[in-house]
C-alpha cells in the first residue's frame, strides 16, 4: 500500500483525509481513513458500509432526500441518542493542511455547520466545500446505493449538465449557461417584437377609425357652444323680465303692509275694551260664586242641625224601650241568682278535691316530660347519626362508584373513542363501515370491520407489537369470508361510492388453525413471556389471516431481559420483540451468515387495547365501593328503624303527657270558672230596685228634652239665614245676565275685525312669498348664466360672449327660443360621440409612436444577441465536442475492452436550441443488434449496470474532482462482468494523478487483480469485540 507520497499538494487538494462518525446510524463512534487512490468498502449486508458513503455526504452539507433513504435527517441519528456528528477531513489548498467540515445533527431535525471548528451557516459552509470541486448532488460523483437507477433515469439533458459539473470547467458551464440565458433573451424579444407589431396594426387600424369620430366630436362641439350661448341669451332676457315683474310685485307687497298694519291698529284698540269687558264679567262672576258658596254653607248647617235633633229623639226613644227592659230584668233576677248559687257550690266541691289530689299529678306529669325529653335527645342522636351516614353515601360512597363505573365504561367502550377517532382522521373509511353496517345482510358470509375494530388487544404494548408485524393498510382493511362477497364489496365501496379502502379475504374458520413451532415454556427462560397470538382476541378468521399471512404464532413477546440472550434465540424464531425493541434475523445473500437487526418500536395508537389489569383493578375498587355503599344503607336503615321506634314512645309520652296537661289545665280553668261565677251572684243580688231604675230613666229623659228644645231653637235661626243667601245669590245672577246681554254685540265686532285682520295679514304673506321666488328665480337664472360664464354676467366688462350677444340683440325671447330648439334639433340628428374620444384619440396616437419605437429597438436588441451569441457558441461548441469525443473514445474503448460496443453522442435538436442538448449513451450487449439508447425499459439491470460503471469510468480522464463515490454498482453483473469492470477500475482508478475512488461492495469474487494503490477495508458489525483482539492499521 505505498505509493501515497508521490502527489504533488495540488494533486491531493479536496481528497478525503478522514471521516469520524459518532451516534450515526449503527456506528456509536468510528473514524475512517481513506487512501490517496481506490479505495474498496466491503462486507456483510447490513454492516455499515453505505453508512460511511451516507455520512460523506450528508457531513458535506448534502441533503438525505440525495440518499433516497428518509427525508429526515433526524432519523440518521442512532436510536436512544439526541444528537449525531459528523466530521470530514479533506486535503487543504496550502501543503500539509486539511480543512474540517463539521455537521452536528439534531433529533429535532436541525443542523449546526462548522468549518476548522468555527460555527457557520449553511450557505457559507456549501461555499466552502463547493470551492473544493465538491458536488454531492451530482450523480457523476457521488451515486449512493439507493440512487445507482436514477442515473440510468436521467435524460440526456441532466446528464450533460452532471457531466459538465464533475469536469469542473467553470467556462464551459458557463458558456453553456450564457448561451441558454441568451436564447432564451432572443426569444422573448422576438415574442415581445412580435405581439408589437400585433399591437402596432390593432391600434393604427384604430386610429383611422376613430378619425371620422374626432371629426364629428369637434362640429357637434360647435354647435354645442352655439346652443350655450343660446341658452344663456334666454336666460339674461328671462332675469331682466323677472327683474320687471319682481318689481310690480314689491309695489303691491307695500300696499297689503300699509292696510294690514291700519286694520291692526283698529283690532288692537278693540282687544283692550274686549278685555275691560272680560275683566268686569269676571268680578260679577266671582261675586255670584261667592254667594253660591255662602248659600251651600247655610243649607250643610240647617242639614247638620236637624240631624242633631233627630239623634236626640232616637235616644229618647230608646231609653224608653230600655226601661221597660229593666223592669222585665228586675223580675228575672231572683230566680237566676238562686240557681247560679247552687252551680257555684258545685265548683267549690270538685276543686277542693282536685286539691287533694295535686301533688301526685304534678309528681307524676314530671316524670313523663324526663321521660319525653330523654326520648327526644335519643331521637336527635339517631337523626344526626342518620345523617352522617345519608352525608358518606351521598358525597363519598355514590361519586366514588360512579367514578369507577365511568372509568369501566371508557375502559370497555374504547371501541366507540377509536371510531370518533377514525371520523376525524379518515372520514372516508368511516363512511364505508357505516354503509357496511346498514348492508350486512345482501352479503351471504360475514364481512368485519376494519381489524382495528375487530381485533381487541390485552394491554398497549400488546397493541404496539401487533402495529409493527402487520401493515396498516390490512390493520385498516374490511375481512370477508366469502370471495364473491369480497369482488362486490369492492365493487360497491372502491368503484361506485370511490372510497379508496381495502379489502381482504380470510378463510371461514370457527377456531385459530396455528400453533407455535416451539413451545413458549421452552423461551421463558430467555426473557420471553407469550406469543403475539395470544395477546390478540378477535374473529377467528381474522386471527388465522393474520397466522398465515405474518406468522404472529411464531413472534415471541419478552421484556427488555431478551436483549442480553439474543445469541441464545433459537434459528427458527425471525422475528421477536423485547420491551420497545424488535429483532429481526435475515440471512445474507452471498454468505450462510445470519444478521441481526435491532430497532425502537413506537405505537401507533391504531388498535383497539383494554389494559386487563387496569379494568381489573378498576372492577374490584367498584365492588368494593358497591359492598360499603351497601354497609352504608343498611346503618342507615337500621337508623331510620330506631328513630321510628323511638318516634312512637314519644308519641305515647306526649299523649300521657296531653292527658295530664288537660287535667291540670281544667282545673286551674275551673278557679277561675268559680271566680266569675261568684262575681255574677254577687252582680245579681246588687241590683237596683224596680222604683230605682223609673227614677233614674225620667231624670235622663228630662236632660234629653232640653237639649232637644235647644237645637230647635238653632235650627230656626239657620233658616233664615238660608232665605236670605238666597235672595241675594238670585240678585247677583240677574245682575251678570244683564251685563253679558248688553255687552254680546262689542264681541261680535271683535270677531269680525280679527277675520279682517288674519285675512289682509294672510294677503300681504301671500304677496311676500311670490316676490322671494320671483328674487330667488332670478338670481337662480344669474348663478346659471356665471356658472356658463366663467362667472361673469351680461353687464360685466369680462362677459366672454359680447360679441355673440351684441349680434342678438335685435332677436326677442321666443326668437331666441326657436334658436334654441333648431340647435337641440341638429344635436338629436348628429351622431353622439363621448367626450373622451378626443382623449382616447390622442392616447392612441402617442402609443402608436411608442410601439414603432419599440419594435425598433427590439430589432437592434434581437440583432445583438444573436451575434454575441454565435460569437459565444463559436468559442464553446468544440470544448463542448471535444468532452464528448474524449469521453465518447474512452467508453468505447472500455466497452470494446469486455467485447461490447459502445459510445456516447451529443444529442441537439436545432443548433441553437440549447435546452434540447443533451448526452446520449449509445449501446450494445448482442452481436448483430443495433446500437440503442440507454434506458430502463431496453436494457436489463445488470447491462445498466456496466454501463453506468463504464460511463464513470470513462469520467476519470477528464473530470477534475477530488474524489468520487461509487456504491454496490455492481448489484445484478454477472460474476465475468463484475470482474471486467474491477479491472477497469483498478486500472483506471489507481493511474498516477487520478482522483480518490471509494467503491463500496457486499462481495469481492476470488482471484481478483491488486496493486499497490488498491485499498480494501472490510466493515465488521458485532456487539463486542472479543478482548485482545487487533486490527491491522494501514
Amino acid at each position: 500500500m505505498t505509493g501515497h507520497g508521490d502527489l504533488s499538494p495540488e494533486k491531493l487538494v479536496g481528497r478525503i483525509h478522514s471521516v469520524y462518525c459518532k451516534d450515526f446510524v449503527s456506528y456509536s463512534e468510528i473514524t475512517f481513513h481513506p487512501k490517496h487512490y481506490l479505495n474498496v468498502l466491503t462486507g456483510p449486508n447490513g454492516s455499515g458500509k453505505s453508512t460511511i458513503v451516507s455520512a460523506i455526504i450528508l457531513g458535506l452539507g448534502g441533503d438525505p432526500n440525495l440518499l433516497d433513504r428518509s427525508s429526515s435527517v433526524s432519523d440518521y441519528i442512532q436510536s436512544n441518542k439526541t444528537s449525531a456528528t459528523i466530521i470530514v477531513r479533506v486535503y487543504g489548498k496550502e501543503p500539509e493542511t486539511t480543512e474540517a467540515f463539521r455537521r452536528i445533527i439534531n433529533s429535532n431535525g436541525t443542523s449546526v455547520y462548522s468549518v476548522n471548528n468555527k460555527n457557520t451557516t449553511k450557505s457559507n459552509f456549501l461555499a466552502v466545500v463547493a470551492s473544493y470541486n465538491i458536488q454531492v448532488s451530482n450523480l457523476c460523483q457521488f451515486l449512493p446505493q439507493d440512487r445507482v437507477q436514477d442515473f440510468s433515469k436521467m435524460n440526456p439533458q441532466e446528464l450533460l449538465l452532471n457531466t459538465m459539473s464533475s469536469v469542473c470547467d467553470d467556462e464551459l458551464t458557463q458558456g453553456f449557461n450564457s448561451l441558454k440565458e441568451m436564447r432564451a433573451s432572443q426569444a422573448t424579444v422576438n415574442i415581445d417584437r412580435d405581439k408589437g407589431k400585433n399591437d402596432l396594426q390593432k391600434k393604427q387600424k384604430r386610429l383611422e377609425q376613430m378619425q371620422q369620430c374626432v371629426e364629428q366630436y369637434k362640429e357637434r362641439q360647435e354647435i354645442q357652444q352655439k346652443l350655450n350661448i343660446s341658452n344663456v341669451k334666454k336666460l339674461w332676457m328671462e332675469t331682466q323680465a323677472g327683474e320687471e315683474k319682481a318689481k310690480n310685485f314689491k309695489d303691491l307687497v307695500d300696499n297689503a303692509k300699509a292696510t294690514y298694519d291700519e286694520i291692526k291698529v283698529r283690532y288692537d284698540s278693540k282687544v283692550r275694551a274686549q278685555e275691560q269687558i272680560q275683566k268686569k264679567k269676571m268680578e260679577l262672576q266671582e261675586d255670584v260664586l261667592k254667594k253660591t258658596q255662602q248659600l251651600n254653607k247655610a243649607q250643610e248647617q240647617n242639614k247638620f242641625l236637624e240631624k242633631e235633633r233627630d239623634s236626640k229623639m232616637q235616644k229618647v226613644r230608646e231609653s224608653q224601650v230600655v226601661l221597660q227592659q229593666n223592669i222585665q230584668r228586675s223580675v228575672r233576677s231572683g230566680e237566676e241568682a238562686n240557681k247560679l248559687q247552687k252551680l257555684v257550690d258545685n265548683k267549690k266541691a270538685e276543686l277542693e278535691n282536685f286539691n287533694t289530689n295535686k301533688a301526685s299529678v304534678i309528681s307524676e306529669l314530671q316524670k313523663i316530660r324526663e321521660s319525653l325529653d330523654s326520648a327526644r335527645n335519643q331521637a336527635m342522636r339517631q337523626y344526626n347519626k342518620r345523617k352522617e351516614i345519608e352525608m358518606r353515601l351521598n358525597d363519598v360512597n355514590i361519586p366514588e362508584v360512579a367514578a369507577h363505573k365511568h372509568r369501566m365504561n371508557r375502559l370497555e367502550n374504547v371501541k366507540i373513542q377509536k371510531l370518533e377517532e377514525i371520523s376525524r382522521r379518515t372520514p372516508n373509511l368511516a363512511k364505508a363501515m357505516n354503509w357496511v353496517a346498514q348492508n350486512k345482510q345482501r352479503y351471504k358470509c360475514n364481512v368485519y370491520d376494519p381489524m382495528i375494530f375487530e381485533l381487541s388487544m390485552q394491554n398497549n404494548d400488546a397493541s404496539k407489537y401487533l402495529e409493527n408485524v402487520v401493515n396498516a393498510r390490512d390493520l385498516m382493511a374490511f375481512s370477508c369470508e366469502d370471495k364473491q362477497d369480497m369482488s362486490d364489496l369492492i365493487n360497491e365501496l372502491c368503484v361506485k361510492q370511490k372510497l379508496g379502502v381495502n379489502v381482504i379475504y380470510c378463510n371461514p374458520s370457527t377456531q385459530c388453525m396455528y400453533t407455535p413451532k416451539i413451545p413458549i415454556s421452552e423461551l421463558r427462560s430467555l426473557g420471553f413471556h407469550s406469543y403475539l397470538v395470544e395477546l390478540v382476541t378477535g374473529p377467528f378468521p381474522i386471527i388465522n389471516k393474520l397466522c398465515a399471512a405474518y406468522g404472529i404464532q411464531n413472534i415471541p413477546i419478552g421484556s427488555d431481559a431478551v436483549g442480553n440472550n439474543t445469541s441464545s434465540i433459537p434459528k427458527g424464531i425471525k422475528i421477536y420483540f423485547g420491551g420497545d425493541k424488535r429483532y429481526s434475523v435475515t440471512t445474507s445473500r452471498y454468505r450462510s451468515d445470519c444478521i441481526l437487526t435491532e430497532s425502537v418500536i413506537r405505537g401507533k395508537n391504531l388498535l383497539i387495547a383494554v389494559d386487563a389489569q387496569q379494568l381489573a383493578t378498576v372492577r374490584k375498587l367498584h365492588s368494593q365501593a358497591v359492598k360499603e355503599g351497601d354497609k352504608l344503607k343498611n346503618a342507615m336503615t337500621m337508623a331510620d328503624n330506631e328513630f321510628e321506634r323511638i318516634q312512637i314512645v314519644i308519641k305515647d309520652e306526649q299523649e300521657k303527657k296531653k292527658k295530664l296537661d288537660q287535667k291540670v289545665s281544667y282545673f286551674n280553668n275551673l278557679r277561675s270558672e268559680v271566680e266569675t261565677l261568684m262575681e255574677k251572684l254577687n252582680s245579681l243580688r246588687k241590683t237596683d230596685a224596680l222604683d230605682a231604675i223609673k227614677s233614674n230613666h225620667y231624670n235622663k229623659l228630662e236632660n234629653e228634652m232640653e237639649k232637644i228644645e235647644a237645637d230647635e231653637s238653632k235650627l230656626f235661626i239657620n233658616s233664615e239665614e238660608l232665605k236670605k243667601c238666597t235672595v241675594a245669590k238670585k240678585a247677583s245672577q240677574t245682575v251678570l245676565s244683564m251685563y253679558t246681554v248688553q255687552n254680546a254685540s262689542q264681541a261680535e265686532a271683535l270677531k269680525e275685525l280679527e277675520h279682517e285682520t288674519q285675512e289682509t295679514n294672510r294677503m300681504y304673506k301671500k304677496l311676500l312669498d311670490n316676490l322671494r321666488r320671483q328674487l330667488e328665480d332670478v338670481n337662480s337664472r344669474k348663478e346659471e348664466i356665471q356658472r356658463n360664464c366663467n362667472g361673469e354676467l351680461p353687464t360685466s366688462s369680462k362677459f366672454p360672449f359680447k360679441k355673440e350677444f351684441k349680434n342678438m340683440s335685435a332677436l326677442s325671447l321666443d326668437q331666441v327660443r326657436e334658436s334654441i330648439h333648431d340647435l337641440e334639433a341638429r344635436l338629436e340628428c348628429m351622431k353622439n360621440v363621448n367626450s373622451e374620444a378626443l382623449l382616447v384619440y390622442h392616447e392612441l396616437e402617442n402609443e402608436v409612436k411608442r410601439l414603432q419605437d419599440s419594435i425598433m429597438r427590439s430589432s437592434n436588441e434581437e440583432k445583438t444577441i444573436e451575434s454575441n451569441m454565435s460569437r459565444l457558441f463559436e468559442k464553446w461548441e468544440p470544448k463542448l465536442n471535444g468532452l464528448v469525443e474524449t469521453i465518447s473514445a474512452k467508453f468505447s474503448e472500455f466497452m470494446e475492452s469486455i467485447e461490447y460496443i459502445g459510445e456516447v453522442v451529443l444529442s441537439r435538436a436545432d443548433k441553437y436550441d440549447f435546452d434540447s442538448y443533451g448526452i446520449q449513451i449509445m449501446v450494445q450487449f448482442r452481436k448483430g443488434a443495433q446500437l440503442q439508447p440507454l434506458d430502463k425499459f431496453i436494457q436489463s439491470g445488470g447491462e445498466r449496470a456496466v454501463s453506468i460503471a463504464i460511463y464513470s469510468l470513462s469520467l476519470q480522464h477528464v473530470t477534475h474532482v477530488p474524489f468520487r463515490c461509487v456504491d454496490e454498482i455492481n448489484q445484478g453483473m454477472d460474476a465475468t462482468n463484475e470482474r471486467h469492470i474491477f479491472d477497469l477500475l483498478l486500472r483506471e482508478a489507481t493511474k498516477h494523478g487520478s482522483a480518490q475512488y471509494l467503491f463500496v461492495t457486499p462481495k469481492l469474487l476470488r482471484d481478483l487483480n491488486y496493486n499497490e494503490h488498491l485499498c480494501v477495508s472490510i466493515v465488521h458489525n458485532s456487539k463486542t469485540v472479543t478482548s485482545g483482539t487487533k486490527f491491522p492499521t494501514i
